[in-house]
């Protein structure tokens, strides 16, 4: 009887020890690849970043203790953005040598989350990436909502790496649409 009850008790500190999940911290860096039409058309553009998240954490990672087990950001994210949204103007033909009008673009991270839901020893992690760009030329602006949602199912909790490609990827299309949007280049273009 005392072999048995050992096994159970081991076997069920193996399973409650493999529902325990650590906190994680990742490090993003969004990238936007455009291929549209070159806006810029050499006018310079001068973007600033807000980030007007309430909370560096993104969400939880599940497991028995979901309040601790959280996943945050290590990096300057709004110096992540600045990099990305400088590369995207600069693909965009946006350099400086056209004497149009400058334009100021105000890119605001408005959300950012993480969450894991456990069914059947499937996680499935849903990401949400929420971005508005604001560009002003004159006295005339444009205002673009961008959102994007991903959903991905894993056998395992996801290590840090593959939660900073996953994380980075959402934020990147959100990234990708703001800049692809036909209504920035016609308003650029009329203004």
């Amino acid at each position: 009887m005392k072999p048995l009850l050992f096994t159970l008790g081991l076997s069920l500190s193996l399973i409650m020890g493999g529902c325990a999940v650590s906190p994680q911290s990742v490090v993003l860096y969004p990238q936007a690849t455009l291929t549209g039409p070159l806006y810029g058309q050499g006018r310079t553009m001068t973007i600033q970043v807000e980030d007007r998240r309430s909370s560096s954490v993104l969400g939880s990672r599940g497991g028995i203790y979901e309040t601790s087990s959280v996943i945050s950001i290590s990096n300057d994210i709004s110096a992540a953005l600045l990099a990305a949204a400088q590369k995207a103007t600069s693909q965009l033909g946006f350099n400086g040598s056209s004497s149009s009008a400058p334009a100021h673009l105000t890119l605001i991270l408005e959300g950012l989350s993480y969450d894991t839901q456990t069914v059947n020893l499937i996680n499935t992690i849903n990401i949400e990436a929420n971005i508005t760009l604001t560009t002003t030329v004159g006295g005339s602006s444009h205002t673009g909502h961008y959102r994007t949602q991903r959903s991905h199912k894993f056998p395992r909790l996801p290590n840090a790496q593959k939660n900073q490609e996953i994380i980075s990827e959402a934020l990147s299309t959100s990234l990708e649409r703001g800049f692809s949007d036909i209504s920035l280049a016609n308003f650029l273009g009329q203004n």
